[in-house]
C-alpha cells in the first residue's frame, strides 16, 4: 500500500460481467482495533458501523490468544473474522512450515466465526508459486476456510514490484497461479493533487480477472488521511463504494479502521481515531456500508451484463450491443447493467462520477412498457418507480440509484 505511480493512457472497452457465489456482501477493513482494545465493547461498535467481516489488528503478528477472541466475539455478535496468525509461512520449504500451518489450522478450524486465513500482503509475482503451495496445503487440511491474499494496484512499478511488465498479467497469473477463493486489491485514487487517472483501469483488470475466473473480487479503499492522500469527504468515501457496486464487487474495505502503530503526525481521520475515540469518519462509514450491503445483497444473485461511462470524460465504452437502457439526462456516470438470475428482472446501478455536486438525470428503458422499480437501500425495499418513462433520477454527490424492471 504505496505511493508509486504508473502512467498508462488507455481507453478501456466495455466490461462483461459474470456472477460470483457468496452470501452476503461483505464491507470490511484494514487493521482492527490493537490487542490491547480487543473486547467485546470494540467489536460492538465494529457491528454498529454495519461491518460483517472484521481484519486482525496487525498482520502477520497476532498472538492465538487475542485471535481466540476476536473470534468469539464475533461469534456474538454475528460477524466473521479473517485472523493472521505468525504461524503462516509465505512458502513450505522450510521444515517446520507444513507443522506449523498444521497446529495454527487445529488451533482456529473449528471456530464458527473463522472466515479465513490472512497469508500476505502485496506479494510480487516471483512469490505466487511458493504462495500457491501455501494456500493448496490449507485447503487440503481447512478445506472450509481459504487462504488470503491481497494485490497491488496499477500504480505498482512493473518489474521491481509487479514482477511482471504488466499489470494485467501481474493479476492473470495470480489467478492461474494462486487459484484464490477472492481477487482483493487496493487503490488509494483520491490524493493531494488531484485523482489518480487508473482507478477505473484497476477496477476494469481486476473485473475483467474476476469474470475469466468465474471469482468474487473485493476492492480495499481509501479512508485514512496519511502520506499524499488527502483528508476525504463523505461523498468521495461513498464515491469509492458505488463505483465499485457499479463493477460488480462483491466487498468493499475500508484503509483503516484504526491506524496500526504509534501516533504518526502524519496520519488522521482513520475511523477510530489513535486515542480510540470515533472520528467523524465512523458515522459516514456507517452509513455508507448500510447503503453498500443492502445494493451489493440485491446483486448477488446477478450476472453482470455490462459496465460503462456515460458523459464526458468516457473511460468505458457502451457496449456494441445496445445496452438495454439509454441515459438521456445529464451527468457523469458509471452504469453497471445487471441480469437477475431469475431470468425475469433486469437492473442498473447508476453510480454519480462526481463527487462534487448531485445531479438530476433521465433513463429510460428499451423494454416497452416495462414495470420500473427503484431501490430504496436504507429500508431495503423496492417500490414502483413514478413518471417511468424516461425515470427521473436524483443522485447525490458519489451515490448511486439502483432500478430493476422486467
Amino acid at each position: 500500500m504505496r505511493a508509486t505511480f504508473l502512467t498508462i493512457s488507455v481507453l478501456l472497452a466495455t466490461i462483461r460481467c459474470s456472477m460470483a457465489n457468496a452470501d452476503e456482501f461483505v464491507t470490511s477493513y484494514w487493521y482492527g482495533p490493537p490487542p490491547d482494545q480487543t473486547n467485546f465493547q470494540r467489536y460492538q461498535e465494529i457491528k454498529d458501523a454495519n461491518f460483517n467481516v472484521v481484519f486482525p489488528p496487525a498482520l502477520g503478528n497476532a498472538a492465538p490468544e487475542v485471535n481466540h477472541r476476536i473470534l468469539d466475539y464475533c461469534q456474538k455478535l454475528g460477524m466473521k473474522a479473517v485472523i493472521s496468525d505468525a504461524r503462516i509461512p509465505l512458502a513450505l520449504s522450510s521444515p517446520d512450515a507444513k507443522k506449523n500451518l498444521d497446529a495454527m489450522v487445529a488451533d482456529y478450524k473449528h471456530h464458527p466465526a473463522l472466515l479465513a486465513y490472512y497469508i500476505t500482503d502485496e506479494p510480487s509475482a516471483a512469490a505466487f508459486p511458493a504462495l500457491a503451495e501455501v494456500v493448496a496445503y490449507l485447503k487440503q487440511i481447512d478445506p472450509a476456510h481459504p487462504g488470503y491474499i491481497n494485490l497491488f494496484p496499477t500504480y505498482a512499478a512493473p518489474g521491481a514490484q509487479l514482477g511482471t511488465d504488466t499489470y494485467t498479467e501481474y493479476v492473470d497469473r495470480f489467478v492461474t497461479t494462486v487459484n484464490p477463493f477472492v481477487i482483493s486489491y487496493d487503490h488509494y485514487a483520491l490524493i493531494q493533487s488531484g485523482d489518480r487517472p487508473d482507478f477505473f483501469e484497476n477496477l476494469a483488470v481486476i473485473r475483467n480477472a474476476a469474470i475469466k475466473s468465474n471469482r468474487p473480487f473485493w476492492n480495499i479503499v481509501l479512508v485514512t488521511q496519511h502520506f499524499d492522500y488527502r483528508h476525504l469527504t463523505e461523498p468521495e468515501l461513498r464515491y469509492q463504494a458505488m463505483q465499485s457496486l457499479a463493477f460488480g464487487a462483491r466487498g468493499i474495505l475500508w484503509y483503516t479502521y484504526w491506524y496500526p502503530g504509534p501516533s504518526n503526525p502524519a496520519v488522521a481521520h482513520a475511523i477510530i481515531n489513535h486515542d480510540g475515540t470515533r472520528n467523524p469518519h465512523y458515522d459516514m462509514i456507517k452509513q455508507i456500508n448500510a447503503a453498500a450491503r443492502a445494493i451489493g445483497n440485491e446483486l448477488l444473485h446477478a450476472r453482470c451484463w455490462a459496465t460503462y461511462h456515460a458523459g464526458e470524460p468516457v473511460l468505458l465504452k457502451p457496449p456494441q450491443q445496445q445496452s438495454p437502457i439509454e441515459v438521456t439526462g445529464p451527468g457523469v456516470l458509471t452504469i453497471g447493467v445487471f441480469t437477475h438470475t431469475d431470468n425475469v428482472h433486469k437492473l442498473a446501478l447508476i453510480a454519480n462520477r462526481d463527487y462534487r455536486h448531485a445531479i438530476q438525470t433521465r433513463v429510460h428503458v428499451l423494454s416497452g412498457n416495462a414495470m420500473i422499480e427503484h431501490f430504496d437501500p436504507m429500508q431495503r425495499a423496492w417500490s414502483e418507480a413514478k413518471h417511468a418513462d424516461p425515470l427521473t433520477l436524483d443522485i447525490p454527490a458519489g451515490d448511486g440509484a439502483l432500478i430493476r424492471w422486467k
